[in-house]
């Protein structure tokens, strides 16, 4: 993560499919295939220039005695890892744009997400996905929120078959009440979108030309 944070948003131009299954369900591409491409040797040659603020502090220039043509083993290490985490960042994004068009105008229109596993705890990567959804991050404290939110689903259930069981006849309550009235903790930590116009630009820049690759790979092909 260090090694990929020296390098700026859209990796000079290196776009990853994260199409590693192989095939995608969103979209429904399941004869889609991994791919890094924009691959030169001009942004090669910036990747072998940046270095980490971990690198930084014990460059060979400032270190007495030590050899200064010494480079790292992997120099395209830390850009590849930034490409892939960009890629899998887009098609999050992607996800989520579909499904607002898919709702309407008065539909899906989120201002928040709420992010869990593995990947929610790595900084970079929290920053990037503010960025690129221009929304504002949470993070749930528990740590095995898919089976959270299936427990949700069937408390809900439950709950409606009590009502319909009451003499009372009480209305059922909607997934979306039921998921409201419920507390779920969360980290105190709030991640933000930066205003950073440079950063907005770089990252619709690689969105798009990521979008371009997949498409044209992927996009017309027939099951």
């Amino acid at each position: 993560t260090e090694m990929a944070s020296c390098h700026p948003p859209g990796c000079y131009g290196i776009t990853f499919l994260p199409y590693l299954m192989p095939g995608e369900r969103t979209p429904d591409w399941p004869h889609a295939s991994g791919a890094i491409l924009g691959l030169t040797a001009s942004n090669m040659s910036l990747a072998s220039k940046c270095k980490s603020p971990a690198e930084e502090s014990t460059s060979p220039d400032n270190i007495e005695g030590v050899n200064t043509s010494r480079r790292p083993a992997n120099p395209m290490a830390g850009l590849l890892y930034r490409a892939a985490m960009e890629g899998i960042t887009y098609l999050l994004a992607e996800a989520i744009s579909t499904m607002q068009r898919a709702c309407g105008n008065n539909g899906f229109r989120p201002d928040c997400l709420l992010v869990v596993g593995g990947g929610s705890r790595n900084p970079l990567w929290r920053q990037m996905l503010a960025d690129v959804s221009r929304m504002e991050l949470r993070f749930p404290k528990e740590s095995d929120s898919a089976a959270l939110g299936a427990a949700f689903q069937a408390g809900a259930a439950v709950a409606n078959v009590k009502r319909r069981s009451n003499t009372e006849k009480r209305r059922e309550v909607t997934m979306e009440e039921y998921v409201s009235e419920q507390k779920i903790e969360m980290e105190d930590e709030i991640v933000v979108p930066k205003l950073d116009e440079n950063t907005i630009l770089l990252y619709r820049e690689g969105r798009e030309r990521y979008l371009g690759h997949a498409t044209k790979l992927f996009g017309n092909k027939m099951t």
